[in-house]
């Protein structure tokens, strides 16, 4: 009478093992190929989810909240300069840290950029009191139109960069553009 084995050959082994890598390889170059664009739509959404909290925050709470951003000088020699925002709201006449919402630094490499109005924002080191770029207001308004953009400052070699670009309108509404594009452009995909 024949014993029958039990188990799995060295053989079989190293062959589920190499189709799994395979398997992993090609989701990993799928869902993360370009790096920067990855990270600049990861900040987009961080900002969005915000910029929602806080126009909400704004009208339930009956107070004004701003965005201040500045950037920040290299802390290394090997460091680039990082851009960092943070909301804060009027209570007693003056602007006040939210505690709720800690100040946000962009990874290095990354750039934010607004156009308020039909001009470029630019940060000026120099002034003391930096005014909010954007805001939101106890009844539901915003400050006006703002264009916001993050991008990567400088790509390596062959990367491509998507810039991801979000809206204030004057009714204080905040749309994700490149978003609401990307979903347009796969419901025609379909």
């Amino acid at each position: 009478m024949k014993r029958h084995q039990l188990g799995f050959t060295l053989i079989e082994i190293i062959f589920v093992v190499f189709i799994i890598g395979m398997a992993v390889s090609v989701i990993s170059i799928a869902v993360g190929g370009n790096a920067p664009a990855d990270m600049a739509r990861n900040e987009a959404e961080e900002f969005m989810l915000q910029a929602s909290y806080i126009s909400e925050q704004s009208v339930l709470k009956g107070e004004t909240q701003g965005l201040f951003v500045e950037l920040r000088p290299a802390q290394d020699i090997d460091a680039k300069e990082q851009w960092c925002y943070q909301w804060r709201r009027v209570r007693d006449r003056q602007w006040q840290d939210l505690p709720e919402l800690t100040p946000r630094c962009l990874p290095e490499g990354l750039v934010i950029e607004f156009v308020v109005d039909d001009e470029l924002w630019e940060f000026d080191p120099e002034l003391e009191y930096q005014d909010p770029v954007m805001g939101f207001f106890p009844s539901g308004d915003g400050t006006g139109k703002v264009e916001v953009s993050i991008y990567a400052d400088q790509l390596q070699g062959g990367q491509t960069s998507a810039t991801e670009e979000l809206e204030l309108d004057l009714a204080g509404e905040l749309h994700w553009l490149s978003e609401e594009k990307r979903i347009e452009e796969d419901k025609r995909g379909r």
